[in-house]
């Protein structure tokens, strides 16, 4: 199903480079650099999403530690590099630190 013009970046409105499907099965259209950022953002949901459930299962999911997980989904994918999982690294660490979980994440 397309809702838009996938020609066009949904975010940006410049030329789209790629075409996506989201999770309902619509398509739309991204930019380099949104699709850039779309790429980062889902493979740090992945890793995240992975965390969660172990939190979940060890019974130590609190809605401190989902705070938590929600700020490294939002805030890794902005890390400069290139490789996700340092920048998930790098925030996961500055913010359990922030955040008062770090006896609680990194245990």
């Amino acid at each position: 199903m397309t809702l838009t013009d996938t020609s066009v970046c949904v975010y940006e409105g410049g030329p789209a480079v790629t075409v996506r499907s989201g999770k309902t099965g619509e398509q739309y259209g991204l930019c380099a650099s949104c699709a850039d950022s779309t790429d980062r953002t889902d493979a740090v949901s992945e890793v995240m999403e992975g965390f969660r459930t172990r939190m979940r299962e060890a019974g130590r999911l609190d809605e401190r530690i989902e705070v938590f997980i929600n700020a490294v989904i939002v805030c890794a994918p902005l890390a400069p590099g290139s490789d996700p999982l340092a920048g998930i690294s790098a925030v996961f660490l500055y913010l359990a630190k922030r955040t008062g979980v770090e006896a609680e994440v990194t245990a």
